[in-house]
């Protein structure tokens, strides 16, 4: 078998599927659950902790995988007894001391658990149920709050990453347990002095250098800390923004997204699992970081393949052989990848400016209309490209020009002031042209270029833009619409549906009818309700979406719209129209599908409306409580922040279903992703929700939310991130949140802005 060469990625375990496969087979044949944890012996041992499989695995130096501990089923049992009959719950972090005892951060359990070289199983760390307490006595007797990983040193002394309690405990081979970083509270403080007056923010990760300095990934904090063995804390890697950037530089002026576990090898290098970047990043002694594993795409690695050349998708452990390979766990892709000779590997310092474009342009565009021409500028190098160095030339085809104003064919585009970060920002060099009145049809080839520094030789810095000029067709008003209801609503009474209106045109033809009042009659048994809205949903901008001009009356019975139903007149607005409208089923609706509703727009002849009420109504019951208080303090300028946390609980009789939530902001905070946090019960991990701002990002829907879909007496909490705007009002403000469409439960919670 050819040798493999340093620095290159090869699978060890797993097909890249969830799942169990009986032991004895080869482990790159086999099923694994997702593998949170990673850790070698000094006989070549793999040891993979699978936390949705609630096992560890076993990968011997012959390739065939066993079970170590677990019967996978959840649960805590076992204690006294062999370890492959005894439950885990959500195993994460490993380690194994010179006698093979192997140690597990027995995450749900809220338990240390050791597994002895003869099979054994017992609890060293925690008496459960979550919490935390016990320094200064016993480690047996102490709680644990969602311990994440486990590292020894030297002496013996066992240090485990207490994430829920904001704190790294260690016990000492006496057995007794303190707290040796972090205060209990979540944040960020401390360095330079003692690490036990620090704030850690919810540690994932330890190891323990052979410098003896202890090593901890400070998750929401992205940075990694660094307790020297006279107890001072500091940060050697992250400058605390979320994000990448800085490869080639050292560690402290890098960001890091989320770093979750860390390992040190013989030589000093510090590998980091940077999981929100999709890479595992490499502290050389000398302090300089770089990547060592993933290009930054989400997606399967490519055996054989550069390590740094290849995607990761979520890598959350990392350690090092003594061989100097690098094992890493890579959760989404429910595999372990090995880096050969990952210790001995330099990777190359990357040029410093390596812009490149993603294309902005139509297919076609109809003659005399406006369009959209360029591209994004985007930075994959590892230090900031300063936006005055940057120029963007688009030099238009003859029969383009621009729209706004005629400077010529040449358009150019500087960026003074501003900074292009690498992986995290892009400049606009989108530029607003037009095919001239005369322009004939065919195909018209502009040409664009990227400078910097006024120096073309980068990669990608040139490209032709073909775009195809027609002559549109003559433009019809709304008798050439064709218009139909798209679904039939189903609702109790009491409880509400949506239903779509889709319009076409034949063939592409344009329609512009001009605004127009569109009146709508409910169906008996039915009445409007909420805010209608449109949706261009295949144009060549992605989806377009807005709310609609309306006006309820005669109590719900009609609703009027106010718009322009136009298709086909530019590049955003290709057809389908679709037209999002609620209907309410009222408390004394009859059970039945009704069919004498209508919408008639503008002079076209009316299109019939149905809708159908079902069974009886449920009642839904949930009870909203603001939790997380000690985060709700923030401060202008502050970003990428959880200053809300809601805990939402069914008090009712039946499960809830899934809903649509929605967040409101107020002045100075705005919602910073199109996403939002949630924990759904004790006993699973955070789900990350879809979700779309709106209102200058003050407002954050969620819509059809199934992980909401709660039984009577299950809990969730939601969390969004939030930045507080630099001129914010100081003082306390409210961030408000409904459930249901229409809302049939409220509640908000106070965050304070400070100074």
């Amino acid at each position: 078998m050819a040798q493999a060469i340093p620095g290159t990625i090869i699978t060890v375990a797993g097909i890249g599927q969830y799942g169990f496969v009986a032991d004895g087979g080869p482990a790159t044949d086999t099923k694994i659950g997702t593998p949170w944890g990673v850790t070698v012996d000094e006989a070549g041992n793999l040891y993979i902790a699978e936390h949705s499989g609630e096992r560890v695995r076993k990968v011997g130096p012959d390739g065939k995988i066993s079970t170590i501990a677990g019967t996978g089923t959840g649960g805590y049992s076992g204690d006294g007894g062999k370890a492959t009959a005894a439950k885990l719950s959500g195993p994460h972090g490993t380690v194994i001391d010179r006698s093979g005892n192997l140690y597990i951060a027995d995450r749900r359990n809220d338990r240390i658990r050791m597994v002895a070289p003869d099979g054994t199983i017992t609890t060293v760390v925690g008496a459960g149920p979550r919490g935390c307490s016990g320094d200064g006595g016993p480690a047996s007797a102490a709680k644990l709050n969602l311990p994440e990983s486990v590292a020894l040193d030297d002496a013996g002394n066992l240090y485990i990453a207490d994430r829920g309690n904001h704190r790294v405990r260690k016990v000492t081979p006496d057995g007794t347990i303190n707290t040796v970083a972090g205060t209990g509270t979540g944040g960020y403080s401390g360095d330079g002095g003692p690490a036990f007056a620090a704030q850690l923010n919810e540690p994932t990760g330890v190891t323990v250098g052979k410098d003896g300095n202890l090593y901890i990934a400070d998750f929401f904090n992205h940075r990694v800390r660094k307790v020297t063995p006279d107890g001072t804390i500091s940060t050697v890697a992250g400058n605390g923004t979320k994000g990448y950037s800085g490869d080639g530089v050292p560690a402290l002026t890098t960001t890091l997204s989320n770093p979750y576990s860390v390992d040190m090898d013989g030589s000093g290098n510090l590998y980091i699992a940077d999981p929100g970047n999709c890479r595992v990043r490499k502290v050389a002694p000398d302090g300089i970081i770089t990547t060592i594993a993933g290009d930054g795409a989400a997606g399967a690695a490519d055996d054989g393949a550069p390590a740094m050349n290849t995607h990761l998708h979520d890598p959350v452990a990392v350690a090092v052989a003594p061989s100097g390979d690098l094992y890493i766990g890579d959760t989404s892709n429910y595999r372990v990848y090995k880096v050969v000779g990952a210790s001995a590997v330099v990777p190359p310092v990357p040029p410093i400016a390596d812009l490149y474009g993603k294309y902005v342009l139509p297919v076609t565009a109809p003659r005399g209309q406006e369009f959209e021409l360029g591209a994004t500028i985007h930075n994959r190098g590892p230090a900031i490209a300063s936006g005055e160095d940057i120029t963007v030339v688009l030099t238009v085809a003859d029969g383009l020009e621009c729209a706004h104003h005629s400077n010529g064919r040449r358009m150019t585009r500087t960026f003074a002031g501003t900074d292009l970060a690498p992986h995290s920002a892009s400049l606009d060099g989108v530029f607003r042209v037009r095919a001239t009145d005369d322009a004939a049809p065919g195909v018209y080839e502009s040409l664009l270029e990227i400078q910097y520094g006024g120096d073309l030789n980068l990669k990608d810095n040139t490209a032709v833009l073909p775009v195809t000029v027609v002559v549109p067709e003559p433009i019809d008003g709304e008798n050439a619409l064709i218009v139909f209801q798209d679904n039939l609503p189903k609702a109790a009474p009491g409880q509400s549906a949506r239903f779509h209106l889709r319009f076409l045109a034949p063939v592409g033809q344009p329609v512009n009818p001009g605004d127009l009042d569109q009146r709508l009659s409910a169906p008996t048994g039915f009445v409007f309700t909420g805010r209608p809205t449109y949706t261009y949903p295949n144009t060549a901008m992605g989806a377009i979406t807005g709310e609609l001009k309306h006006d309820i009356r005669d109590d719900g019975r009609t609703l009027v719209i106010r718009h322009n139903p136009h298709l086909n007149t530019t590049d955003t607005d290709n057809a389908p129209l679709l037209y999002a409208i609620d209907l309410q089923a009222e408390d004394d609706a009859v059970p039945g599908v009704v069919s004498d509703g209508s919408v008639s727009i503008g002079q076209r002849p009316p299109v019939q409306i149905r809708a159908e009420v079902t069974g009886t109504p449920v009642e839904v019951s949930i009870s909203i409580v603001q939790t997380q208080l000690h985060k709700a303090n923030v401060k202008r300028g502050q970003s990428e922040v959880y200053p809300v946390s809601f805990k939402l609980t069914n008090t009712g009789h039946h499960s809830t279903g899934a809903q649509d939530v929605v967040l409101t902001a107020p002045e100075g905070l705005w919602f910073s992703k199109d996403t939002t946090g949630m924990y759904r019960g004790e006993h699973d991990d955070e789900i990350e929700l879809t979700a779309e701002r709106s209102d200058g990002n003050r407002t954050l829907t969620v819509r059809g939310a199934a992980a909401l879909n709660l039984k009577p007496g299950q809990w969730a909490s939601i969390y969004p991130a939030m930045e507080v705007e630099s001129n914010a009002p100081a003082g306390p403000v409210r961030v408000d949140l409904q459930i249901g469409n229409p809302p049939f439960v409220t509640g908000h919670a106070t965050v304070t802005i400070g100074s």
